[in-house]
């Protein structure tokens, strides 16, 4: 009997100490999708108008890819969101969600170069569309934003120093927006990790 009791006690501190060297689960960060995206990358930003939900585009100014340098990094003051720096203009990406093969964010509604923009879905992640998206496999970052045309006037004459000059272009150019039916203006953004 006296076996069976010290034969049982054992194996009772046994397994507590088993169980007690098993229980200490160390904790695993998930790694921070945006590491993936920080860094420089070339590509282009076109600039369409958007009409009954649709890009238009002229042959001189609209619809022409423009050669921009873009690099993210993280937002030091939210763990959720990305910088974006295109040639100089900052803008935030935020809500970002992370998926598979990448993930998708939004931009905030911001106001810089005197317009104020706001996301516009350029990208699909899995099922879900985004205003923006960095795609692993291909190291591609898609970005989409818009403005209104009110702004895009404002900011286009805002180097105009003759009020009479000034006043004329901006009536010219209300005029070939809304013969156009316009509804605001769109950059889309597409770009390669260097």
């Amino acid at each position: 009997m006296k076996r069976s009791l010290l034969f049982a006690m054992g194996a009772l501190l046994g397994g507590a100490l088993l169980f007690t060297s098993c229980g200490k689960d160390e904790k695993t960060e998930d790694p921070d999708v945006r590491d993936n995206a920080v860094g420089n990358f070339n590509g282009t930003m076109t600039t369409y108008w958007l009409v009954d939900g649709e890009f238009e585009a002229d042959e001189e100014t609209f619809g022409q890819p423009e050669s921009i340098n873009l690099t993210v990094s993280k937002d030091g003051t939210n763990s959720n969101a990305i910088k974006l720096d295109v040639d100089g203009d900052v803008f935030y990406g935020s809500k970002i969600e992370a998926a598979s093969n990448g993930f998708g964010f939004d931009i905030e509604s911001q106001t810089f170069d005197g317009m104020t923009i706001k996301g516009y879905n350029a990208g699909t992640v899995g099922t879900t569309k985004y205003n923006g998206v960095y795609l692993d496999d291909s190291k591609e970052l898609v970005v989409g934003f818009q403005t209104s045309i009110k702004d895009v006037i404002k900011n286009a004459t805002a180097d105009i120093d003759d009020e009479d000059e000034k006043e004329a272009t901006e009536a010219l150019l209300n005029a070939a927006f809304a013969a156009a039916g316009a509804e605001a203006v769109v950059f889309i953004i597409e770009t390669n990790k260097r």
